[in-house]
């Protein structure tokens, strides 16, 4: 009874804490890393890129959707156990309205709460513990909310170091002929690639996505912008660039293994 009534919500108020903690490193703390967030990342491209490289480009949007569908559904097991001792003498249940079991009736107004339903045909009776209804129809909506704004901030991300492959691509030849390319554009990939390894940093859910089009992949883009820093290797604006290719392979290696050559944001 002692477990039930006093460790089962105790578990449930952990698991909503650590779930917006995860929320919040992954979300609003730049450079922090969420650890739910990172390991279904890290475990949807380790699934899908093992079938094919068509299923692998789904990794990267997929484990972005999958981490906020396992957000949303852990806020609602944590609820579902601090509301579990209520059932059924804590709870007040509307003419016609089937008692069933406690946990899945737990489970139930739980999820009529995040969904802002109400539908009214069961409620807590307590005054005092009514207010778990409207804050966990709070903390859903803020989780969805915050989301949406991930979501809006990965796709910047994105364009930003396609944009780079792709201009290096098309400057150094393209398909063809190996060009070369002047000091002033060495610079301003150098600024670029900076630019990326913040990204990478920052937005480290970006590094899952897949390109179909190698024109658009980083390592492509990398190995043509370490034949430009060696052929500008006697002048300030080729160091430069050489510098800045040398840090973001520090990050790709610090964030994400020795093997990151292997895995998708190359």
């Amino acid at each position: 009874m002692f477990a039930l009534d006093v460790l089962t919500p105790a578990a449930g108020v952990l698991v909503v804490g650590l779930t917006l903690r995860d929320v919040f490193h992954t979300l609003f703390h730049p450079g922090g890393h969420g650890g739910l967030a990172a390991l279904l990342c890290r475990g949807t491209w380790s699934a899908l890129h093992r079938l094919s490289d068509r299923v692998a480009q789904l990794a990267g949007p997929g484990a972005v959707l999958l981490t906020i569908l396992v957000w949303l559904g852990l806020v609602v097991a944590g609820f579902t156990l601090v509301l579990w001792p209520l059932v059924p003498d804590g709870l007040t249940y509307g003419q016609g309205s089937p008692q069933g079991p406690p946990l899945l009736d737990a489970l139930y107004v739980s999820m009529v709460a995040i969904s802002t339903l109400g539908f009214g045909d069961v409620v807590v009776q307590d005054p005092a513990l009514r207010w778990l209804a409207p804050l966990e129809a709070l903390l859903g909506f803020s989780v969805i909310t915050a989301a949406i704004t991930w979501i809006t901030q990965i796709y910047p991300v994105l364009s930003r170091r396609r944009s780079l492959a792709v201009d290096v691509w098309s400057r150094t030849g393209g398909d063809g002929p190996a060009e070369d390319v002047d000091t002033a554009t060495a610079a301003a990939w150098a600024t670029q690639l900076a630019a990326v390894d913040v990204d990478l940093v920052q937005n480290t859910e970006t590094f899952w996505f897949r390109e179909s089009d190698p024109r658009l992949s980083l390592l492509p883009a990398l190995r043509r912008l370490d034949t430009v820093a060696e052929q500008h290797a006697g002048c300030p604006e080729g160091r430069h660039l050489g510098r800045a290719l040398a840090v973001l392979r520090e990050t790709l290696q610090e964030q994400y293994g020795a093997r990151a050559g292997d895995s998708p944001a190359y």
